[in-house]
């Protein structure tokens, strides 16, 4: 009776399984009806996985709180350095902020700046942004391009900063621009907030001050001879500065400029052994003989002061590269995301020159939590390499280039009205060789005439095939002009982030790997080698990067690493918008040297040791 009641369990229990076979060891159980995607995605999900929210790279679950500028709470004063074009003012920003390698581009040409950028800086232990603005030019002709523009921008500049440098050529000497300049700062600028006049090009210990004389003229005070390309008579600029900044209670922050003086005072308060001037004897034994919780209180001012200089955490932020061609409307994205005019815009190919940042946030849910910060890169135009000249705009592709290299996220801006081109499928394939997690964003979707219901899906299908390098990542169409989509690029960057952070356990991937080399083994050469798969493991994020072990990475072909790449991404949710970096690593040497101690060499007969070390016997 028992053996009957067990075989008709079993054949109850019968039609409900799937006995897969092993491989290497592994055995696998599913529900029937399943195909082999399907059988994939049981299989991981009934597994304990270590998905991208339980890595140390995993970034905070966004919160459904609306995304607003940056609001931080102001810890640097920041410093706009205005003049007429072609003085110098972005190479003195590289001198002041040590960025002359990879810093604001600068040529021998008027007009390369046109929108504001702004570096970080720091001088006698204080911290401090600069703003590098364009050439100001108050009148209008054909000849000065965007000068409307950039006036606009070097007033948004001069309102936001604690105080101005205006910078001056010394060897061509005063000019009419420099004196509508300076009439324009003391009528509207020098009541609120220092001004400093610095003559750029005096390097010259003989003419410098000299050249530097002529400019007191301008009626903004004690003009500071300086040399940009030298370095020379930027500590004394910024010194002047700091002492009329801190005078005049402009910077906005509590205790600015005083942090090398409180040091010094609290050095000698704690070493003097004589009488101080403003202490009393009484004060002064104290003092000397630490008497009471006087020299715990010296002790902790002398801490303090010394703590003061350390650098001042910055919260994580998620960097966001927006590449693309010229006049696919990148700054008119940025212009859309930022709600304002942050950069310049024009029909006119190549008006972006610098690299542009834009900070948003989105508030946590709760007051414990962080927010999440977005820095969005507005990069220049990158043409053809074959069209780029060396000169400045050699100079803005290669910061366009670094800019996604340095980006967590790359948004590929494309034109709708005009498809996918040779040069988008070279930028395409740049961000798939860096790594970095990417979406592609069909700007102009309201340019594009006779839409109907099938119109997105062919689009996506075109987008898909024209650019298989990236079938990965994710596609939205757009209008950064109406600001159609716009406010779903977020959700697009969050989804971005976690993939390119996603953490996946071994046992997981090698689940996956086992089912994939079942469906399809590896193929096999003309001599009959194969390749032999062992195992794989995840070894970093940033892109996901596996490392795969076989027997010879070289039989291993392309098409057969594809095919891997394709298997994973239907097996594994969460790696859609990130490329999947593979490494392919054959056997050490160690294992096959003990392997044919173990099994003997060909041709010996067999002999060997049947232990992995012969002295164990």
């Amino acid at each position: 009776m028992k053996q009957v009641f067990r075989i008709s369990a079993f054949l109850l229990l019968l039609p409900t399984l799937l006995v897969l076979p092993t491989v290497t060891g592994f055995t696998s159980l599913a529900p029937t009806g399943m195909n082999t995607k399907t059988v994939n995605r049981w299989t991981v999900t009934s597994m304990v996985s270590t998905s991208s929210d339980t890595s140390r790279d995993a970034p905070p679950k966004p919160s459904s709180k609306p995304i607003r500028r940056y609001r931080a709470a102001k810890r640097e004063p920041l410093i706009a350095i205005i003049g007429r074009p072609n003085v110098g003012k972005s190479a003195l920003v590289n001198r002041i902020a040590g960025t002359n390698n990879g810093g604001a581009i600068v040529a021998d040409e008027s007009g390369i700046t046109r929108d504001r950028t702004y570096r970080y800086a720091n001088f006698l232990g204080e911290n401090f942004q600069l703003v590098d603005t364009g050439g100001l030019v108050f009148d209008d002709d054909e000849s000065t391009l965007f000068a409307k523009e950039i006036r606009q921008q070097a007033n948004v500049a001069i309102d936001e900063s604690s105080g101005v440098i205006l910078v001056v050529d010394g060897q061509v000497g005063m000019t009419a621009m420099d004196l509508a300049i300076a009439e324009f700062l003391r009528r509207e600028v020098l009541h609120r907030m220092p001004v400093t006049v610095a003559v750029n090009k005096c390097e010259s210990e003989t003419h410098g001050a000299l050249n530097a004389a002529e400019f007191w003229n301008l009626g903004l005070g004690e003009p500071v001879p300086v040399s940009a390309l030298h370095g020379v008579g930027t500590a004394e600029l910024l010194e002047g500065l700091f002492d009329n900044i801190v005078e005049a209670k402009t910077a906005g922050v509590e205790k600015f400029g005083t942090k090398v003086q409180r040091l010094h005072d609290a050095k000698i308060k704690k070493n003097s052994k004589k009488q101080l001037p403003g202490e009393d004897e009484l004060d002064f034994k104290i003092r000397k003989y630490g008497i009471g919780d006087v020299a715990k209180e010296i002790e902790k001012e002398y801490e303090e002061a010394l703590l003061a200089f350390d650098d001042q955490e910055r919260p994580e932020e998620i960097n966001v590269a927006i590449v693309g061609r010229p006049n696919v409307g990148k700054s008119s994205l940025l212009n859309s995301l930022f709600g304002d005019n942050r950069a310049i815009v024009s029909d006119m190919a190549g008006t972006t020159r610098d690299s542009i940042d834009a900070v948003m946030e989105r508030p946590a849910e709760n007051k414990e939590d962080l927010p999440t910060i977005y820095r969005f890169v507005d990069t220049a135009g990158i043409r053809r390499k074959g069209k780029v000249e060396f000169g400045p705009e050699f100079f803005m592709v290669n910061r366009a280039l670094r800019a996604i290299r340095r980006s967590d996220v790359a948004l590929l801006i494309l034109d709708a009205t005009a498809g996918v081109t040779e040069q988008d499928r070279i930028l395409a394939q740049k961000i798939a060789d860096d790594g970095r997690a990417c979406a592609i964003i069909c700007n102009k979707w309201d340019a594009v005439v006779d839409k109907d219901s099938s119109t997105y899906d062919k689009s996506v299908k075109y987008m898909r095939s024209e650019m298989p390098m990236i079938r990965w990542a994710p596609i939205l169409f757009i209008s950064a002009e109406t600001g159609q989509r716009v406010g779903k690029l977020y959700g697009l960057v969050d989804e971005a982030i976690q993939a390119h952070r996603k953490r996946v356990s071994t046992s997981v991937l090698n689940e996956v790997l086992r089912d994939a080399i079942l469906w399809q083994p590896p193929p096999a050469k003309r001599n009959g080698a194969q390749a032999k798969i062992y195992y794989c493991n995840q070894v970093s994020t940033r892109p996901p990067t596996i490392v795969v072990f076989v027997n010879d990475p070289k039989l291993v072909n392309d098409n057969y690493r594809r095919y891997l790449d394709r298997k994973f991404r239907e097996s594994l949710d969460g790696f859609e918008a990130t490329p999947i970096r593979w490494i392919f690593r054959g056997r050490r040497n160690r294992d096959i040297m003990r392997q044919k101690e173990m099994n003997g060499s060909p041709g010996d007969g067999g002999a060997g040791v049947s232990m992995p070390f012969p002295h164990a016997d």
